[in-house]
């Protein structure tokens, strides 16, 4: 048997031609495949971190802000409740006005002794946190 060495070397060196050039076709297919490039694809990588990095900072941008919403409404509240005890205040001073009041005429006609007359209204009545927090909710509704 005769070989001749260069046209065996011609086989091997095509047939490993045959087979980068199909790897590479086995490569582009699977690119195809996915839908995009290999430039395309790091892109598409960048493009994705930035979209999570974008969503990341309006999430953090919406937990502030509704922080500070409810910050803005546990004031408010302690607002109305310091409104509304300084309303019962000045009712209460009303009321003790118009009973001393009414104890002096009825001490200068009658001439009754201090002791005879009615006890004094309740001036330390102020509202509960919590009978607020539901007269609160009844007013809203």
């Amino acid at each position: 048997m005769n070989w001749d060495i260069v046209p065996s070397l011609a086989a091997v060196g095509g047939g490993a031609g045959v087979l980068a050039l199909a790897q590479a076709i086995v490569t582009v297919v699977r690119l195809v495949r996915q839908g995009v490039s290999v430039r395309e694809g790091k892109r598409r990588v960048d493009i994705v971190q930035q979209r999570d990095e974008a969503l990341a900072a309006a999430i953090r941008e919406r937990d502030r802000a509704d922080e500070q919403q409810r910050r803005a409404d546990v004031e408010q509240a302690r607002a109305d409740w310091a409104e509304t005890n300084r309303q019962i205040a000045v009712e209460n001073e009303q009321r003790a006005r118009e009973h001393a009041a009414d104890l002096r005429v009825r001490l200068i006609e009658a001439g009754q002794a201090r002791e005879d007359l009615p006890d004094w209204p309740d001036m330390d009545r102020t509202i509960p946190r919590a009978e607020f927090d539901r007269m609160r909710r009844q007013q809203a509704t």
